[in-house]
């Protein structure tokens, strides 16, 4: 009997705890997973891997990735069914005095007249310190950077999140100008914060990348 509770035990610990991408995609009305000129990443953190390329993506462009900045330790936490019906978690716990970051990188394609949208959805015990997005390329300007409103709220879920935390799904969105060739989006996270999973989705504008909207058309939508 001990050696088959040993066994049952080691498939339970190997076994990956799968994250929900909880609201399915961009808010409604902006624009659909799969159209010209998206790219979707999905960071789950199943594996105790601190760095690499996501774990789900769709980017015609490249392979997306991430890396941890600072102290981390890889985990399994309890949660509410309702935030994932196996009542647990993985991820990454930061355990830097000063807090850390998480990093993720994401190729594009370059547009002098474009804009890149980028809307970001992190599940955490604890609300992020900052997020900073970077362009990359060839712009001899360089790139601006702004929010947008994604009209979305963050959820709370209903149970305690380890180390006197609480389980949220975040939502961010920003608009890059003109439509870099790659971005960088840093997540910079409190001590003790527990990060379950990043989901990301963005889309180039310009008659380039993205022939069906044009740029005033998805301008109007954040407006």
């Amino acid at each position: 009997m001990k050696k088959l509770t040993l066994i049952l035990l080691a498939l339970l610990i190997a076994t990956p705890v799968l994250a929900i991408d909880y609201w399915g995609g961009p808010p409604p009305g902006t624009w659909n997973r799969g159209e010209a000129g998206t790219t979707f990443e999905h960071y789950t953190f199943e594996t105790p891997t601190p760095g690499g390329p996501a774990d789900v993506f769709d980017n015609p462009f490249g392979v997306p990735g991430f890396e941890l900045l600072g102290g981390f330790e890889y985990g399994q936490w309890e949660c509410p069914p309702d935030m994932n019906p196996d009542g647990v978690v993985t991820g990454w716990h930061c355990i830097e005095p000063n807090g850390g970051a998480i990093e993720l990188r994401i190729p594009n394609t370059e547009m002098i007249d474009g804009e890149k949208y980028i809307f970001i959805q992190l599940t955490s015990s604890k609300a992020p310190n900052g997020v900073d997005v970077q362009g990359f390329g060839s712009s001899s300007n360089g790139y601006s950077v702004d929010p947008w409103p994604t009209g979305r709220p963050h959820i709370q879920w209903p149970s305690p999140a380890p180390f006197g935390g609480a389980w949220y799904t975040y939502n961010f969105g920003f608009v890059i100008r003109p439509n870099p060739q790659m971005e960088t989006i840093t997540i910079h996270v409190p001590y003790c914060t527990v990060i379950d999973q990043i989901v990301v989705d963005t889309i180039c504008t310009g008659t380039v990348a993205n022939e069906v909207q044009t740029l005033d058309s998805i301008k109007a939508l954040f407006r």
